[in-house]
């Protein structure tokens, strides 16, 4: 974007040839340097180039009376496209570009979130300014479309900030409350971190590791019950621990908080069966399965359980698909099912 803030400053001082030829200039400068240094055309700085040359086609084109007046109107059209296509999609071009143009500038899934809630007070902002511009070209005086096209600009980019600036400040005072999730990749490793509201809104969609503990017992597998304050799957039975891994901790540290705090046991001995992505209706969970042969009495901290009991394996058969199991145990026990088993024949032998 470099070539635009240059296009848009000399414009204001010298006008719009000396805008577009400084602009453009700047940008051949940019594609020749990649060039040399990386033997490759850079498709932003093309994009860049291209960008420029239709709203410098358009100042040059709208020179004169109501065309004239006009042109903000367009160039704000235009900035709006990129600016939307940011704020309100998948792929944040304003951060590519950011991240393209300074080297070493990574941000993680939550930075760039945050970025994104900027860019839709920005839009929404420059979608006002630029409508009170072509009200001004069409019906006001040329005082007033002058005040609102000029300066009426630099407010817009003020009330951004201040907005910004305000929104994040509360969220901020919110957010230091809250529990902070690492976010990862599909192989477990981390790439950020953010407040656990905004993990499960539903609309980040961002995958966060979470610990499940199977806990086999002389006679069967003990299952939690889920309270019905949950959010998610009140009432239901499931896996004997589960939780989130908190920022700073690792899976061995989570596991060993989630299985204290749930059931009062040690999970020291416990055996790692694998990884699995799973999705709620409010999250996207990489889930660490371990077991953990267990003989002793189990008590559920009724602080975070509604209780818990020992099933049979034929009885955990015949309850699914049933709605009395939680849709993740049922998915958790497809999978690890024939483990279990093993793990609990072999054990009861030896007891």
């Amino acid at each position: 974007m470099l070539p635009l803030i240059l296009f848009v400053i000399v414009e204001l001082m010298w006008g719009t040839t000396a805008g577009l030829a400084s602009a453009l200039a700047l940008g051949i400068i940019q594609l020749l340097w990649f060039w040399f240094r990386e033997k490759r055309v850079d498709k932003f700085v093309l994009a860049d180039i291209g960008f420029l040359i239709v709203l410098g086609g358009l100042a040059l084109l709208f020179d004169n009376a109501l065309l004239f007046k006009l042109k903000p109107v367009f160039i704000g059209a235009a900035i709006l496209l990129l600016i939307g296509y940011s704020a309100f999609s998948d792929h944040n071009l304003v951060m590519l570009m950011s991240q393209r143009y300074f080297k070493g500038f990574i941000v993680g899934p939550f930075e760039s979130w945050l970025m994104q809630q900027m860019l839709k007070v920005f839009f929404w902002l420059m979608a006002a300014h630029t409508l009170m511009t072509l009200a001004s070209a069409l019906w006001l005086s040329h005082a007033w479309w002058a005040a609102i096209s000029g300066p009426g600009f630099y407010v817009v980019v003020a009330l951004m900030f201040v907005v910004s600036w305000l929104g994040n400040r509360q969220r901020k005072e919110r957010w230091s409350r809250e529990e902070w999730l690492p976010i990862v990749d599909e192989e477990g490793k981390v790439q950020g971190h953010a407040p656990r509201s905004v993990v499960h809104s539903g609309k980040t969609n961002w995958l966060h590791p979470v610990v499940h503990l199977q806990v086999i017992t002389p006679d069967g597998l003990w299952l939690q019950k889920r309270p019905l304050h949950k959010a998610v799957q009140p009432g239901k039975w499931d896996t004997a621990v589960g939780g989130h891994v908190s920022k700073g901790e690792d899976i061995p540290t989570a596991l060993r908080k989630e299985a204290m705090e749930e059931i009062g046991i040690k999970p020291d001995n416990a055996i790692f069966l694998g990884r699995y992505l799973w999705r709620s209706e409010i999250e996207r969970e990489l889930v660490f399965v371990f077991a953990l042969w267990y003989d002793k009495v189990i008590t559920p901290n009724f602080k975070e359980l509604d209780g818990g009991k020992v099933w049979t394996f034929p009885d955990l058969e015949a309850a699914m698909g049933k709605d009395v199991l939680t849709p993740d145990f049922e998915e958790e026990y497809r999978r690890y099912g024939n483990a279990l088993k093993s793990m609990y024949k072999e054990q009861k032998a030896v007891f």
